[in-house]
This record gives structure tokens, sequence and C-alpha cells, in this order.
């Protein structure tokens, strides 16, 4: 089998792992692992194989039991793993994994954003791995664009390397870059030390669909300039997205794991989304509202309102007043009508006097004797006495 290959072969390839697994090219390499295509012969199909090397392959060769327990997750946006195993010569361990035809989202970054509709059925595929994998009590601590692959021909995604960041770090690997990957994409609780669940993987997701809808990366420079970066501020999620964007971002990337989104919700709402084309703005996730709430501000507004409806004096109080102001017209009138009759009276007992004096009367007063009636009649006889004095 080894002849015809070439000198320009790449490390490893050709050779027969485990008797069984025939490497070829060499696919990528990263800071714990190579990827090689290569072939199952017994099975007689192409496959991936990771093939891990230095300091983390002497550790994880005492987690085999764990890397098999990987070949058993099943969900069509995984990158299964078919096996898992030690090579013979070296020792050194492997994961054999579904071969995925295509580049990584990573390589589609270089050039550029990504379509929000695209970015959204993405995020949305990533999203239903991570549920299911969370369902099974499983954390895969490493969701970066590198591990995203989109198959050529269909366009389909997948999540690769799930749970080998956790057998790293379950080694205590001292070196950053295999311990940490891509710290870029760890959550603040991954970067503080604290203990790490589900929210990390949703909230490392959030950079990621981010970074499809901005075209950069959200925290640029060391690993100590990123972690510090975000520990002291939140990711800046542009104003110029809409509504459901925003809304959606801020929630997978809070800094409190505890109001983070569910992998499954951001299912949901990133398959929503894309359905829209990606750009819907009616979309918005609702801010969760207690159920008191409204109750408490209408309660208020109603007490407030009705005391002022009952403060109103009634329509009728301006008739009321009316009868009031009649008795008082009505005794202004007959003041009037008797001050008028008294100054007649007067007036009529100075005649009678002048009458009486030019005649010649002398010092004798004539008196009119009963001819007025009542009270008139005396008042009378007081004027006549008064005037012949």
């Amino acid at each position: 089998m080894l002849e015809g290959m070439t000198s320009g072969m790449q490390p490893g390839q050709g050779r027969l792992l485990d008797g069984r697994y025939r490497l070829g090219a060499l696919l990528g390499t990263g800071g714990v692992a190579e990827v090689y295509r290569a072939t199952d012969e017994r099975l007689h199909r192409d496959v991936a194989i990771k093939l891990f090397r230095g300091d983390v392959a002497d550790q994880l060769q005492r987690h085999e039991a764990e890397m098999r327990t990987l070949a058993r997750l099943n969900h069509e946006s995984l990158v299964t793993v078919f096996d898992a195993g030690a090579d013979d010569e070296t020792g050194l361990p492997y994961l054999v994994m579904a071969l995925v035809e295509g580049h990584t989202l990573a390589d589609q970054l270089r050039d550029g954003q990504v379509d929000p509709k695209r970015a959204a059925e993405i995020g949305a595929a990533v999203a239903g791995a991570l549920a299911y994998v969370h369902g099974q009590g499983l954390i895969h601590r490493d969701v970066k664009p590198a591990n995203v692959l989109i198959e050529e021909a269909g366009g389909r995604v997948f999540l690769a390397d799930f749970g080998i960041a956790r057998l790293v770090d379950s080694a205590h690997v001292t070196q950053a870059g295999d311990v940490l990957g891509t710290p870029a994409f760890f959550a603040p609780e991954q970067v503080a030390g604290e203990p790490v669940g589900p929210p990390a993987d949703v909230y490392a997701l959030g950079l990621v669909v981010l970074e499809c809808l901005t075209g950069r990366r959200e925290y640029e420079g060391s690993s100590l300039e990123v972690a510090m970066a975000r520990l002291s501020r939140p990711p800046q999620v542009p104003r110029e997205l809409p509504t459901a964007w925003r809304d959606l971002l801020s929630s997978m990337t809070s800094r409190d794991p505890a109001t983070r989104l569910s992998a499954s919700k951001v299912a949901d709402r990133l398959t929503a989304i894309a359905a829209s084309g990606g750009d819907d703005q009616t979309q918005a996730i609702p801010v969760p509202v207690p159920v008191a709430e409204p109750e408490t501000v209408a309660a208020p507004f109603a007490t407030t309102v009705m005391p002022q409806v009952e403060s109103v004096p009634p329509a009728p109080a301006p008739e009321m007043l009316v009868p009031a102001q009649r008795p008082r017209r009505g005794s202004r009138a007959l003041t009037v009508l008797l001050t008028l009759v008294l100054i007649a009276v007067a007036a009529g007992a100075v005649v009678l006097v002048t009458r009486h004096n030019s005649s010649g009367g002398g010092g004798h007063c004539k008196t009119h004797g009963n001819s007025l009636p009542g009270r008139l009649e005396s008042d009378m006889q007081q004027i006549e006495k008064l005037a012949c004095r």
C-alpha cells in the first residue's frame, strides 16, 4: 500500500491505525491534533481521523472510555464520532469521525460577513446540535467558527469537535492554546475559572453569530487582553440590527449565565428569523414581564380616577342656588314699597297742615276723625298734633 507514495507525503499519511484506518491527506492542524482524510478499510468508507499529539495525547490515553462515549452521540447537525482508540505503534489517541466535504465557517468569514438569513440558518443548526448534547448532560466548551463545518454540496451545517475541549481541559494541560482553544469565544465564567455549564456554549454561539452578522471578531488580542475585555464589557451588538437580532444576541451573551436562553430556545428563535428572511424586525424576543406588573400599574390608576369622579358636585347644584336668592329679591322689593308709602303719607300730612293754617284756623287744629283706617289714622293724628303746637 505504501508503494507509489510520493516523498511529499505528510507525516503519518499512508499509515494504518489499529489495523483498520488508512490515513490519507492532511486536512488541517490545530493546537492539539492533526486531522486526516482516511479510509475505513473494514467498512470501505471515507472518514476523518483526528490524531492527537504531544502532552495532550499522553493525557487523553486516560480518557479512552469517555472518548468512546462520544461515539454514541447522534444528531443531524453534529459531526458523528464513529470510533475512538489509540495507535498500536505510537500509542497516540485518535477519533474517527464522519467526513464532511466542504469548508469551515472560519474559512467563509475570511471573505466577510454572512447574509443575515444564512447566519440565522447556521446558528439554528449549531444551536440544535448543542440542545441535543446538553440534553445528554454534556458540554461542548469550544464553539467557534473553526469548529462549524459547512458541506459543499448541500450546504448542511455541522458542529465538530464536541467534547474534545472537555477532555483536554480535564487532562489539565497547561498550554493556553491547548486548554482554552480560542479564548475569543469563551464565556466570562470560563475566563474567570468559574463552573461551566450549557450557558457557556450558548454565549460562544452568540459571539459566532455576531461575527457572522458584522464580519468582525468581537474580542481580539492576546489571551490576557481578550480575558480582561470579556470581564469588563459586554459584546457590542450594533443598533442597526433588527430588534429580533439585538434581543436575541443580548440574551445569548448576557454576563449572568442564568439569564441566557437555552440552546433549544435559541434554535427556535433563529429558525423563526431565518424563515422571515433574516431581517424581519417583528420577530423580536419579548422582554419577560412579571404577570403582576400590569395589575400593579392598573390598580393605582383606577383608585386615582374614582375619587375624582365622586368628588365632582352634582349637576343640579346651580339650580339649588336660585330659590335661596329669590327671597332676598322679594324682601328688598317689599322694603322699598313700604318706604315709598311712608314718604307719601308724610307728604300728605304736610299738605293737610299747610291748608289748615292758610284757612285761618288760628290756634285751633281740626282733626280728621276716623276717616283713615287702622294704624295710619293714629299716625296721622300724631302728625297733626305736632303741627298744631
